[in-house]
């Protein structure tokens, strides 16, 4: 890593006082467009528009014990990575009311790693997973991902992890993680169906132009 780029660490609460915040919520928003992905809709946004909103939709979905790993290029943002406590296997699926796809084999996993307490006091958790994970474009390329995961288990080996759990759509992201070691299978799959709308999103007028298939893959540690 160059000697401009440092990496530091900040809990989910405190992401909206960083005076960086503006820039990383920039950074996200342009991370997470793609062109080449045609079933989100062009009004549709990682975060929200407003970046003091947008700092509490993430800080909300990552939770109490969520804590964002950002790397800042001489005081710039250009990547991050959130974890959080694993929010189980079919959290896509009780967000949005729908039911696992019925036709996809059981993971196979050590049922030793398979649950854990999500309670926000000190006891220790096993499985923790990647949430807001993302590169700027302009730093892609330079091995920055496996560095955010190394600064990721960092943070989560001493508070007890066992597995880091990555959530991912096929259609976006589905080659990346098991290159960066997520292999185990976990869980079912989750589909967004077309038609789909964030919660609390009411003001998007288009939902979702196509399926959306979720995988999950974990890191056993």
């Amino acid at each position: 890593m160059a000697d401009a780029q440092v990496v530091i660490v900040v809990p989910s609460h405190k992401l909206g006082s960083q005076p960086w915040w503006p820039l990383l919520h920039s950074t996200i928003i342009l991370s997470y467009q793609r062109k080449d992905i045609m079933a989100f809709p062009p009004s549709w946004t990682r975060l929200d528009a407003e970046p003091s909103a947008g700092a509490k939709g993430l800080s909300e979905e990552l939770s109490p014990r969520g804590k964002l790993v950002v790397m800042l290029d001489q005081g710039t943002p250009i990547a991050c990575a959130g974890v959080e406590p694993f929010r189980g296997e079919d959290w896509i699926n009780d967000v949005t009311g729908l039911e696992p796809p019925p036709n996809d084999k059981p993971a196979t996993s050590d049922p030793d790693l398979h649950t854990r307490s999500p309670q926000a006091g000190g006891d220790l958790v096993q499985d923790w997973e990647i949430c807001c994970f993302c590169v700027h474009p302009d730093y892609r390329g330079h091995g920055i991902s496996r560095t955010l995961i190394d600064n990721v288990l960092k943070v989560i080996k001493p508070l007890g992890a066992r597995r880091l759990i990555a959530n991912h759509s096929i259609e976006e992201t589905g080659v990346m993680w098991p290159h960066l070691g997520f292999n185990t299978p976990v869980g079912k799959g989750s589909v967004l169906k077309k038609g789909f709308l964030p919660p609390g999103r009411s003001q998007e007028i288009e939902g979702l132009r196509e399926d959306l298939h979720f995988r999950m893959g974990a890191m056993i540690l």
